[in-house]
């Protein structure tokens, strides 16, 4: 597939971004042949975390663009798909088609969801209140504690999302818009910031209210206890 790329430079950095995308939310929305394509290249990525040797792990932290990513498919996937030979992802054509040329856009998603410690529950029958908040949770699964480090790193993608440098730009996206003569976009002295601190607080404050570990931990405790290197 051609992915309306400028040179092959291009098609292969969109390659890398939706299988990078793909894999730290577990699915994915593409337009036109990018979904078949990226239904094929999420089941080469599985193939590649089930071997499980160094040069594997080397060749997909060259291909994704977020190297935290890498621990998390080789972790997760060869478990989750370990009774399984083939065809790890599917791919469900959507109702709606894209408003600006009317192509059909596609959702390419893991199977074997209940099996992951860091998607189980989620659903994505509607999306969250902002793209870079976490995925909805079903009532059943609330309150699950994800792993840490697969949490640091979403958090660490959403966080660029929370800036005032990406405010001036989603207000400079607007204007650009405008002037191509868009209709229906908010004039950019309009537009609101993405996130506040009022909502970082309150959405933090959630999360610890529906977390089941302690936050707080005294180390200095005979309760706590860890052995180090030296035995």
């Amino acid at each position: 597939a051609k992915y309306f790329a400028r040179s092959d430079y291009h098609r292969q950095m969109i390659a890398r971004r939706m299988v990078t995308e793909l894999v730290r939310a577990d699915h994915c929305i593409v337009p036109g042949a990018k979904g078949p394509s990226l239904r094929i290249m999420a089941d080469m990525v599985v193939e590649i975390c089930k071997k499980g040797d160094t040069d594997s792990r080397q060749a997909l932290a060259n291909f994704l663009n977020d190297p935290l990513l890498v621990d998390k498919a080789f972790d997760e996937y060869p478990r989750r798909f370990k009774d399984m030979n083939g065809k790890y992802a599917m791919m469900t054509k959507l109702r709606t088609r894209r408003r600006v040329d009317g192509i059909a856009m596609y959702m390419v998603e893991f199977k074997n969801r209940e099996l992951s410690d860091s998607h189980k529950g989620e659903d994505y029958s509607s999306g969250p209140e902002r793209f870079f908040l976490p995925a909805r949770v079903i009532e059943t699964e609330k309150g699950v504690q994800r792993p840490p480090h697969l949490q640091m790193a979403f958090d660490r993608w959403a966080s660029k999302y929370k800036t005032e440098e990406f405010t001036h730009w989603w207000r400079l996206r607007h204007a650009k818009m405008r002037f191509w003569g868009i209709r229906g976009v908010s004039h950019p002295l309009d537009v609101d910031p993405l996130w506040s601190e009022k909502e970082e607080e309150e959405w933090h404050n959630e999360m610890l209210q529906s977390s089941s570990m302690d936050e707080d931990i005294d180390l200095d405790s005979e309760e706590y206890s860890s052995t180090g290197e030296g035995g």
